[in-house]
């Protein structure tokens, strides 16, 4: 299978799972969230060895924007959100 293809299909996946669990907490458990982390780091991975430079491109800027939406943004708000 072509590189670019998992790593597209590894975005729509994680983009699906990490939308399922945003809008229902209690659907998953917290393997869902990772699944959510580990395959858009697959995905980036593939984006790498990805010859297609249109599925290089969205490949990579998708599994980035769905690894920022679930680690990066989660773990910043830590830092300022501390206290109930």
């Amino acid at each position: 299978m072509n590189p670019g293809a998992i790593s597209i299909s590894a975005f729509l996946i994680s983009l699906a799972v990490y939308a399922a669990w945003f809008f229902n907490e209690n659907l998953f458990s917290n393997s869902a969230m990772i699944v959510a982390v580990l395959l858009p780091l697959i995905g980036i991975v593939a984006a790498v060895f990805a010859k297609n430079g249109f599925l290089k491109a969205l490949g990579f800027t998708g599994n980035s924007f769905v690894l920022i939406l679930v680690v990066i943004i989660p773990f910043i708000s830590t830092l300022f959100w501390n206290t109930p």
